[in-house]
């Protein structure tokens, strides 16, 4: 027999990652949540059973499809260099793609919020373990710089990551126009793949051991 309600926890899923933007994880409300997916909050209590325990469904499956994409990138085919730029860009494309979850994840994160410091405890060591070994292989290599590989590793991330926090602070405090832009064209250029693509480039060049120090 099929279980009750099929898909509806997807529907709840959905809607609260649609709210995410406004209320962030602290402000999901249960009964929320439920009307903008239509669903009766004891469907929700059927799927769920508890509050926290649903942010941590919306952070779990989020978190399973980037480190599928990461792993992937980290372990394909290609030399230590080639499959660094994939997780370069990998990441910034997924932190692109989910930007008002990768902001409020960090936001979260420094506000001390106990869920999401206990899922980033879980899972944060899974991709970190994997970046660190693909680094001290290109180090091994001599494809970057002789430094401490963790040294290395947050450079590379929170190059790529940082455009997305940047876009959301403009848009948050409303901003209208960048740099002679207009923000929307701004956020696109920037945020572009064609732009991912070059900044892991440009990433890559300041990490190898013959540029400027």
């Amino acid at each position: 027999m099929s279980r009750p309600s099929h898909n509806l926890d997807l529907k709840l899923i959905a809607a609260a990652r649609a709210m995410l933007p406004a209320s962030g994880f602290s402000g999901l409300s249960i009964r929320e949540v439920s009307r903008r997916a239509g669903v009766n909050v004891g469907m929700f209590h059927y799927h769920f059973k508890t509050r926290d325990a649903f942010v941590r469904r919306v952070m779990d499956e989020a978190y399973e499809d980037f480190f599928k994409t990461f792993v992937e990138a980290a372990k394909g085919p290609g030399h230590a260099r080639a499959r660094l730029r994939r997780v370069l860009v990998a990441f910034a494309l997924f932190a692109r793609d989910n930007r008002v979850l990768y902001t409020l994840l960090l936001r979260e994160l420094l506000n001390a919020e106990p869920g999401i410091l206990a899922f980033a405890k879980e899972k944060f060591p899974l991709h970190v373990y994997v970046l660190l070994g693909l680094m001290e292989e290109c180090r091994k290599t001599r494809v970057v710089r002789p430094l401490p590989v963790p040294m290395l590793a947050m450079f590379a991330m929170s190059t790529m990551g940082l455009p997305n926090i940047v876009v959301t602070a403009f848009e948050a405090n409303g901003l209208k126009r960048v740099a002679g832009m207009a923000l929307p064209e701004f956020s696109r250029s920037l945020l572009s793949d064609e732009m991912i693509e070059t900044r892991a480039d440009m990433v890559l060049a300041a990490l190898a051991p013959g540029g400027k120090k």
